[in-house]
């Protein structure tokens, strides 16, 4: 698999004792399914049946529990498959989202049945939440080292303007001429973490669910 996103990209052809490779769109590597154009469409139609499958067997086998139960359930074994890859990838178009956000809703009808309770009575991120979550959690890990990457090769400290917080300086987006590269992590993170209140930035990995679901109720 070559990547491009050439409209029509240049196709050598590759050998291996002089037997003729095949050429394949996708390729699964490490559980992400990348696309020789670099969309995430089909790692989300992928991962989103995947996610459906189980969350049917939860709802055939779970039928009778309590709500803390099927909610459980969902949390630990259907979301990871929903959300399988991010922040590495991520379902940036409407399409794709919306996606996300139809399996999630069955998984709300399963839970509560009928009468889904409102978004803030629901103890659960919505799918856009969700996603930034992930992109921030990440982003939080990596000075702490409990992750391999550094998020900060290509981010730089910006300007400072007038009312930033001394403690907490705005950071700078790596250059990105075209669309796809504004919707690579380390240039979508720098808006949502430069957005965070300063209680967000300064509390643990281990605080920050907590203090995240706090900082998207006062928001909402």
């Amino acid at each position: 698999m070559d990547i491009s996103r050439a409209r029509q990209p240049w196709t050598p052809q590759y050998t291996i004792d002089g037997n003729a490779l095949d050429y394949v769109c996708t390729q699964r590597l490490l559980g992400v399914h990348n696309s020789r154009d670099l969309p995430w469409n089909h790692h989300v139609d992928v991962q989103r049946k995947k996610a459906a499958r189980t969350l049917g067997f939860a709802a055939r086998n779970l039928r009778g529990c309590t709500q803390r139960v099927k909610r459980m359930a969902y949390l630990t074994l259907v979301k990871p498959k929903l959300f399988f890859g991010n922040p590495a990838s991520h379902p940036w178009t409407n399409a794709n989202i919306v996606k996300l956000a139809s399996t999630q809703n069955r998984a709300l009808h399963f839970i509560h049945g009928r009468h889904v309770p409102p978004l803030e009575k629901q103890n659960m991120l919505s799918e856009l939440a969700k996603l930034v979550y992930n992109d921030l959690l990440f982003f939080k890990k990596s000075p702490c080292g409990l992750t391999d990457y550094d998020a900060m090769t290509r981010i730089t400290e910006g300007r400072v303007r007038h009312g930033d917080d001394p403690l907490h300086p705005r950071l700078q987006q790596p250059p990105a001429p075209i669309e796809l590269g504004q919707k690579v992590y380390d240039f979508r993170v720098v808006d949502f973490w430069n957005a965070a209140p300063p209680a967000l930035k300064d509390c643990s990995a281990a605080q920050f669910l907590f203090k995240y679901k706090a900082y998207v109720s006062a928001c909402s």
